[in-house]
C-alpha cells in the first residue's frame, strides 16, 4: 500500500441562494425510474429523523407491484453511518417479470414518506430489464483517490474524498467501504457504510447536513473497498487505499 497524497483541496463559498438542508425522508438505490435486472435488490436509506424508523424495518415485508404481478420484498439489516444515516436491504422473494413497471409499496410501512431522490413521491417505480444479472462484474480500473474536496456552505462544512474506478458493468453499482484511521493510533472505531457510484465516481465523506462518513481535518485514513452491483454480485476486493482527509482552508480577511 502507498500513501495517496491529496491532489486537490477546494474551498468554495456559496452564495446566499444556496439551498437549505434537505427535509427528512428516504432515498432508494438504484434510483427510482432506472432499469433494473429482474433479480435486483434495492437499498433503502433513512435520512434525518427517518434514520431510526428505517433502522427498525428489518423483518418487515413490502410489495413490488406491476400490472398482473406482485413480488414480496423482505427488509434485511444493512449499515448505519457514524453521522446518523441508515441503509437497509430490500430483497425480493422471487424475480420480477421482464419489461414491466414495478411500484414499491413503501406506504405499507412508511405511509406518506418523502422519497428524496424520486421528486418527493412516496410510491417509487422501476423498469424491469430483460432478465437476471448473474455475472460478477470485473475491474477495468481499480479504485484510486483522485482528489479531496473541502467546501464551506451556509449550513456548515463539506469534506469529501473522490474515488474513481471502472467496472465491466452497465447496471448501478455501490462501494461498500470500511474506513479506519491510518497511521494515527487513536483507537477510532471503524466506520462501515455504502455509497453509490456515479459514472465511476464515489464520494467518501460528508456534507454540511450529514452523510456517510465522518472525516476529520487532515487525518490519515485507510479504506477497504468492496463493490457490488444492483443484483448484489460482489466484485473481488482490492488492496486498501490510504489517504489524508482534505484540510480546511482559511477565509481571506
Amino acid at each position: 500500500m502507498r500513501l495517496v497524497g491529496l491532489l486537490l483541496t477546494l474551498c468554495l463559498f456559496v452564495p446566499s441562494a444556496h439551498a437549505a438542508c434537505p427535509a427528512d425522508g428516504v432515498q432508494l438505490f438504484p434510483a427510482p425510474g432506472s432499469v433494473v435486472p429482474t433479480n435486483t435488490r434495492l437499498l433503502l436509506e433513512g435520512v434525518g429523523s427517518l434514520s431510526g424508523t428505517v433502522g427498525a424495518l428489518p423483518g418487515r415485508i413490502l410489495r413490488m407491484q406491476a400490472q398482473g404481478h406482485e413480488v414480496e420484498v423482505r427488509v434485511q439489516r444493512g449499515w448505519t453511518s457514524t453521522l446518523g444515516r441508515t441503509l437497509v436491504i430490500l430483497r425480493l422473494s422471487s424475480p420480477l417479470k421482464p419489461g414491466l413497471v414495478y411500484t414499491l409499496r413503501l406506504d405499507d410501512v412508511l405511509p406518506g414518506v418523502k422519497v428524496l431522490n424520486s421528486a418527493g413521491h412516496s410510491l417509487p417505480e422501476w423498469n424491469s430489464g430483460r432478465g437476471q444479472d448473474l455475472a460478477r462484474p470485473r475491474w477495468l480500473k481499480r479504485p484510486v483517490v483522485s482528489e479531496g474536496i473541502f467546501r464551506r456552505t451556509r449550513e456548515g462544512s463539506e469534506r469529501f474524498v473522490k474515488l474513481r474506478m471502472s467496472l465491466s458493468e452497465d447496471s448501478p453499482a455501490y462501494a461498500q467501504v470500511t474506513l479506519s484511521r491510518g497511521k494515527d493510533k487513536d483507537n477510532m472505531a471503524p466506520q462501515h457504510y455504502v455509497i453509490p457510484l456515479h459514472d465511476g465516481v464515489a464520494l467518501l465523506g460528508h456534507g454540511a447536513c450529514g452523510g456517510a462518513f465522518a472525516l476529520e481535518d487532515g487525518k490519515s485514513y485507510r479504506a477497504k473497498i468492496d463493490v457490488f452491483d444492483a443484483a448484489g454480485n460482489l466484485v473481488p476486493g482490492t488492496a486498501p487505499l490510504q489517504f489524508e482527509s482534505p484540510v480546511a482552508t482559511q477565509e481571506n480577511p
